[in-house]
């Protein structure tokens, strides 16, 4: 399956607030169910970063001026 397709079921559950995902792939069915919410935003979020290759996550610094 692809990461796209997989995106696309996690965004969808998502949206609809389910912990249950369904993945469908040249005529194999996989089922995942998530403990949380969050836990599927990380995944989705880990699922876009490789679709970028990386270059999906950014560090910004942050810089005190000590007043």
């Amino acid at each position: 399956m692809s990461i796209q397709a997989r995106i696309a079921a996690l965004e969808e559950a998502l949206a609809q607030g389910a912990k249950r995902v369904i993945f469908h792939s040249g005529g194999t069915r996989r089922e995942v169910e998530y403990h949380s919410l969050s836990d599927m935003r990380e995944e989705l979020a880990r699922l876009k970063d490789e679709l970028l290759g990386g270059r999906g996550r950014r560090t910004y610094a942050r810089y005190r001026d000590g007043h």
